[in-house]
């Protein structure tokens, strides 16, 4: 049996990373169709952009299974998630969750735009909302903020 194993991507993952955020969502359901929102998701899937973020030095982490990208993590601004992508028949199986876990250790605290299909799990994983729902690029997204406790002082 295949196990989920958690690295740094690599160059050359990028094209399975792209193939991996397509499978993690329906495309109706993150943005509102209009060629402006459908134009954004094809940019955040880009392969080339994707390299430049495994190349930005910001934190990411893909998650693989039989060397297939099943999920994948990225930020920006140091804490800001940014990406967080698992396909979808691997949805639900702890991956979203161990990717962050991952990733949030050295972190005080973490910033993110959800997606409205994403809330839920974010609430999860001890996000609060911080701000309100905006819509930008067609895409719907809700500010929400995790706050690390294990970093804070015991007095």
């Amino acid at each position: 049996m295949n196990t989920i194993t958690y690295r740094l991507p690599q160059i050359g993952d990028e094209h399975q990373i792209s193939g991996c955020m397509w499978a993690s969502a329906v495309l109706w359901e993150l943005t509102d169709g209009t060629p402006e929102s459908v134009a954004e998701w094809k940019k955040l899937c880009n392969p080339e952009e994707l390299k430049d973020r495994i190349l930005s030095g910001e934190k990411t982490l893909v998650a693989t299974w039989n060397e297939i990208v099943v999920g994948f993590i990225a930020f920006k601004r140091g804490n800001h998630l940014s990406l967080l992508f698992v396909r979808r028949e691997f949805s639900g199986q702890g991956i979203g969750r161990e990717l962050f876990t991952q990733c949030n250790y050295d972190l005080d605290e973490v910033t993110v735009n959800a997606a409205e299909e994403a809330v839920g799990f974010y609430q999860k994983v001890g996000f609060i909302q911080s701000g309100d729902r905006f819509f930008k690029h067609g895409i719907w997204g809700t500010p929400m903020k995790w706050i690390n406790l294990s970093h804070e002082v015991m007095e």
